[in-house]
């Protein structure tokens, strides 16, 4: 799997600067090769060093976008897995004791408000009723089935 990278613009800035560099003492160089070997040869060394260490530091920002490109996929690799892997743990087994629920039915859920149970509701009634600000993270919800109520931020099927 290749996707294009898109070369960052401080590393194109770099890679300008070290050819001009390298340019200039060239063309210095070769101008002060006239007068004095010594000075021409100096400049010229001293030039192409600069312009060397420029297209380096380019690489290595380069590198490093190209890094955090690869970085940021593998994360987004590992979230999809370790959510994936928690919604199979919380729907296959819970801390709390589960009654399987009818093949082909919608779970329900119960929750809480000023202490008295409202519900049976579906949950993308209850998702809803997040979204609108009616309930909260911290509201207590009951899965049918379910003999713990727990808060809705702990039902990852809720989060979805």
């Amino acid at each position: 799997m290749s996707t294009k990278h898109e070369i960052p613009i401080l590393t194109r800035v770099l890679y300008v600067f070290g050819a001009l560099t390298i340019i200039g003492a060239v063309i210095g160089g070769a101008i002060l090769c006239a007068d004095s070997l010594t000075a021409g040869i100096a400049v010229i060394s001293g030039g192409l060093f600069a312009g060397v260490i420029y297209i380096g530091i380019g690489q290595a920002v380069d590198f490093l976008a190209r890094t955090a490109i690869s970085t940021g996929r593998l994360c987004t690799i590992l979230e999809t897995s370790i959510t994936e892997r928690l919604r199979a743990i919380e729907s296959g087994s819970s801390a709390s004791p589960v009654t399987p629920t009818p093949s082909g039915s919608t779970v329900k859920y119960y929750y809480s408000t000023n202490g008295e149970q409202q519900g049976p509701i579906d949950a993308s009634d209850l998702r809803m009723m997040r979204k609108d600000g009616l309930v909260t993270d911290d509201t207590p919800v009951l899965r049918e089935g379910e003999a713990a109520w727990r808060r809705f931020r702990d039902y990852l099927a809720l989060s979805r």
